[in-house]
C-alpha cells in the first residue's frame, strides 16, 4: 500500500518495507535466507527441464506457454521431467534385458557398472530382465573367476542359479557416464563400453516372473 500524505491525520500509517526475507546470491545462485537463518532449499535448485520420452513418429507444437511438446502416431503427449531427485524416487517401471550370467550379477550387487554402447537419460529404478540365451558353464566360471581377481576376494556369494527369460530384481541408476567420465572417476572400473550405468542399491525378487526381453531401455517390465 503506498503512503498517501492527504491521510496522514486520519489514522493510516506508513508501511516500511519488511526485511523478514533478503536476497543473497552464493555461487552464482540465488537464494533466500529469512531473517531467522532458515534457508528456502527449493530456491537453489534447478528448474526441471522437459525431454520427450517413448514415443515414435513425432510432431512438434507449442502451447499457450510456450512448452514444446511432441506428439505420436497415437496422438500420445509423454512429458518428462528430467529432474535426478524425482526420477530417482519414482518406478516407471523401466526394464534392461541382459544374458546370464551378467544379469543376476547386477541385481546380486557383484557387478556394478553396466557398460553400453548407448547413453540413457533415465535415472531412478530400473528392472532387470534376463534373455533367453541359456549361459555356457566355462563361461560362468570364467566370470566369476574375473570378479574374483577383480575384487581379491575368493569368498563372494554368487547366484546359485542363472535363470533365463524372467524378471529378476532392479538396481538404481544414479548415472550414465561416458568412457572418459566413467574413467576418471572409476580408474579401476569393470568397464571399457562407450558408456556406463553407474548401479546402485540391487535387489532381488524373489519370485522371478517370466517376461520377453527387449532391445535396450523400454517400458512397463511387468509385461
Amino acid at each position: 500500500e503506498m503512503y498517501d500524505p492527504k491521510h496522514a491525520g486520519s489514522g493510516h500509517a506508513k508501511k516500511q518495507p519488511t526485511d523478514s526475507i533478503r536476497t543473497v546470491k552464493s555461487k552464482g545462485e540465488d537464494s533466500a535466507i529469512s531473517s531467522d537463518g532458515l534457508v528456502n532449499p527449493t530456491i537453489t535448485m534447478p528448474r526441471p527441464t522437459f525431454q520427450l520420452a517413448g514415443v515414435r513418429k513425432k510432431t512438434e507444437k507449442t502451447t499457450q506457454l510456450g512448452e514444446v511438446y511432441q506428439k505420436d502416431t497415437l496422438g500420445k503427449v509423454r512429458l518428462r521431467i528430467q529432474d535426478k531427485e524425482l526420477q530417482e524416487m519414482r518406478d516407471e517401471g523401466m526394464c534392461l534385458s541382459m544374458h546370464q550370467p551378467w544379469a543376476s550379477l547386477l541385481v546380486a550387487g557383484i557387478k556394478g557398472h553396466e557398460g553400453r554402447s548407448w547413453y540413457t537419460a533415465h535415472r531412478g529404478r530400473l528392472w532387470i530382465a534376463a534373455a533367453a540365451k541359456v549361459p555356457e558353464q566355462h563361461d560362468i566360471y570364467q566370470i566369476q573367476e574375473n570378479y574374483i581377481a577383480y575384487y581379491q576376494d575368493e569368498n563372494i556369494e554368487f547366484p546359485d542359479s542363472y535363470p533365463t527369460s524372467c524378471l529378476l530384481g532392479c538396481v538404481d541408476v544414479i548415472d550414465c557416464l561416458s568412457l572418459e567420465e566413467y574413467q576418471e572417476q572409476f580408474p579401476h572400473g569393470e568397464s571399457s563400453s562407450p558408456y556406463v550405468l553407474v548401479c546402485e542399491n540391487p535387489k532381488q525378487l524373489v519370485v522371478k516372473f517370466p517376461v520377453r526381453g527387449k532391445h535396450k531401455i523400454c517400458e512397463n517390465a511387468s509385461s
